[in-house]
Formats: structure tokens, sequence, C-alpha cells
């Protein structure tokens, strides 16, 4: 028992100066701003990793591949063979490209110009302001199956209460998903709906930030209300424009629950879009590498409008 006691006491001082030492280095380590920016930004980086850069990396090589869900796949390299099969379906060049491109163009210009109408009706003094700024978000933050079952029964022909609305002013009903023109104006019309909230927000925070003295500086140098807006506020407020309309066209040019949650990309592959119809490949038809081959189809020009909207902010700042 003697034994025992002396050993428990050699060891206890041996731990107790390790750990010592080791709190030591910890506190060392941490007191450097540079190791502790590394530590704290080290969790965001490792998530980023596993959930953006790998997937990419591994879709990546998946479009170059054969890879499908069937026991006879086996996965083999076949270089840029699924780019040209893509190429060569009429619907996906003729319906696919074009419904991504008219989609992005005309939905994300109308969220900006919406957004900013909001935007600068919200900075202005008005009564339960911060209610209905709050509000405003809904649509953004309803979650996307639930507000597409309200659109669904809104676009549906025989029950829908717009339908009811355009019969009770003398109009006739319309057939608001049943054929391709109708079904991509509809879908477009939701993403505006969905997608305003964003710009009305990120602006409006951009323009409570606008300096009032230069306002007032324009004012007394005889400038008009409009000519403040072009030459003061959207100069001073423009790389906010350009990162908030950089993020909704890749988003857009993304969009799939919409799309998939109405129409199903019909009828007659009328709504098809990217996002779509690499789900349909991949994981209905289990292509999966010509899935990946159609969601990086529009890779490289999102690079590149990515790169000149951050060129041109650089250069701005310069």
């Amino acid at each position: 028992m003697q034994e025992s006691n002396a050993v428990s006491h050699m060891i206890e001082p041996a731990t107790s100066a390790a750990d010592t030492g080791l709190w030591q280095r910890l506190h060392l380590w941490f007191d450097d701003e540079k190791h502790l920016g590394y530590t704290m930004v080290a969790p965001a980086l490792i998530l980023l990793i596993l959930l953006v850069a790998y997937p990419f990396v591994l879709s990546i090589w998946l479009s170059f591949t054969d890879t499908r869900i069937a026991q006879e796949a086996t996965g083999a390299f076949v270089g840029f063979e699924n780019y040209f099969k893509l190429w060569d379906r009429t619907v996906f060049r003729e319906k696919v490209i074009w419904n991504t491109i008219l989609y992005t163009l005309g939905a994300v210009p109308l969220k900006l110009g919406l957004g900013m109408i909001f935007a600068l009706l919200l900075n202005r003094p008005f009564p339960l302001r911060n209610v209905v700024r709050g509000l405003i978000l809904i649509p953004w933050v309803l979650p996307t199956s639930l507000s597409m079952i309200i659109f669904r029964w809104l676009f549906e022909p025989t029950l829908s209460v717009l339908n009811y609305m355009l019969v009770g002013i003398g109009f006739d009903a319309i057939q608001w998903l049943g054929t391709p023109q109708n079904a991509i104006i509809s879908v477009m019309m939701v993403n505006i709906w969905r997608g305003t909230p964003f710009f009305a927000v990120v602006l409006l925070a951009a323009l409570q930030g606008v300096p009032q003295d230069q306002l007032e500086a324009a004012q007394i140098d005889g400038a008009n209300i409009v000519q403040r807006f072009f030459n003061v506020t959207i100069p001073f407020i423009m790389p906010v424009i350009v990162v908030s309309t950089l993020f909704s066209v890749v988003r857009t040019f993304a969009e799939m629950e919409i799309v998939w949650v109405l129409t199903r990309g019909g009828p007659f592959n009328g709504t098809h879009m990217i996002g779509t119809y690499a789900y349909q490949q991949a994981i209905q038809s289990s292509r999966i590498g010509e899935g990946a081959a159609i969601s990086l189809f529009f890779f490289p020009i999102l690079a590149l409008i990515v790169f000149f909207q951050l060129w041109y902010l650089q250069r701005r700042d310069d």
C-alpha cells in the first residue's frame, strides 16, 4: 500500500506539469492573431471542403465517365462523350439551354428592379415600417415545397382563384401550366415572387449606408431626386448590386425546386431547366455521368460571369 501511494505521488506532479505545459503552448498559440484566425476559420474551411469542394470535384470526374446505377455500368473514363451526347439531343439543345437562358435573363433583371423599388420604399419613413420590412421576407423564407403547393392550386385550371377572378371580370380562363409558353412564364413569375425579397433586403441595407452629406450636397448643387439617385446613390451601392446580382444569376441558373414541383419540366419538355433535366437523367434514368455533365454544362459561362464581375469590383476599388 505504501509503495502504491509513493508511486501515485511520483506520477501526479509529472501529469500536472504536462498539462501545464500543454495549456501554456495553447495559450501562446492563441496569443498570435494569425494562429487564432486560422483556428477560427478552420471549421468553416473544413465544411466547405467536405460539402462544396469535394462534391464539385467529384461531379467533374463523374461527367467524364459512364457511371450509372446499374450492374452493367463500369464507370469507365469516356472523356467528353457525355457532353457530345447532350449536344446531339434536340431536347437539351433546343429546350433546356434556351429555357435556362430565358428563365435567368427574364427573372433576374425583374427581381433586381422590383427589389430596388421595394428597398427605396422601405427606406422611407411610414407607419409600421419595421413590420412591413419583416413581412416582405416571407416569400423568401417560406419553405419552397409549401409555397409551391399554394401556387399549384393558384395555377389549377378549374379551381384556380386567379381564373375565378379573371372570369369574374369578363376574361377567359388561362391554362397557366397547360402550354409551354404559359408554363415558362408562370414559373418565371413564381421565381420573381420568391427572389424579389432577397434583393429588397440587401439593397435596403446598402441604401441605409449612403452618406447623407453627399445627397445633401448634390441637392444644394441643384440635382433633383432622379439625378441624386443615379449620380450618388447608384455608384455608392454598385458593389452590393453586382454581388447580389451575381448570387441571383448563379442561383437562378441552378433553379430546380420551383420548376420540378410545378411542372416536372413539362408540358412537352417546355419548362425543363439545367437542374430539372440533370435530376431526370441522373436520378430517374440512373445516368449519373450524363447528369453530372448536364449540371456542369454552363459552368464555364458562369465562371466567366463571376470573373468579370469580380474584375469589375477590383478595378472599381483601385
